[in-house]
């Protein structure tokens, strides 16, 4: 089992992943919730989707070396499946994500 629980990532299309190694998805649902709340308790989709991450060598945005986690689309060894999330977006593989519609504030709040 992977070291890795969860994490919000920058630079790339999805914002949040959890692992699919210790959240059931419904359990990783309540989690992007609560980490990617809105605070204007308007409405918005929640996309789901599967990817990787990785703990890795790597160049960061900033073009500095740097060893973390990293969000990937593919399998690699010692990959860990993930479910990843973003909101508020149209998806170009719209067929690789699943949308869900939150209710904004009240749900944040659970």
């Amino acid at each position: 089992m992977s070291k890795f629980d969860y994490d919000v990532f920058w630079g790339g299309y999805d914002r949040l992943a959890v692992s699919k190694e210790k959240y059931s998805k419904d359990e990783a649902i309540n989690l992007a919730k609560f980490e990617l709340a809105v605070v204007d308790g308007k409405p918005y989709d929640l996309a789901i989707g599967s990817a990787f991450v990785r703990h890795r060598a790597g160049v960061n945005e900033d073009y500095e070396p740097c060893v973390c986690w990293w969000l990937e689309y593919t399998e690699h060894k010692r990959s860990c499946p993930v479910w990843v999330f973003h909101r508020n977006r149209q998806s170009i593989d719209r067929d690789k994500y699943e949308y869900i519609q939150i209710n904004g504030e009240k749900e944040a709040d659970q």
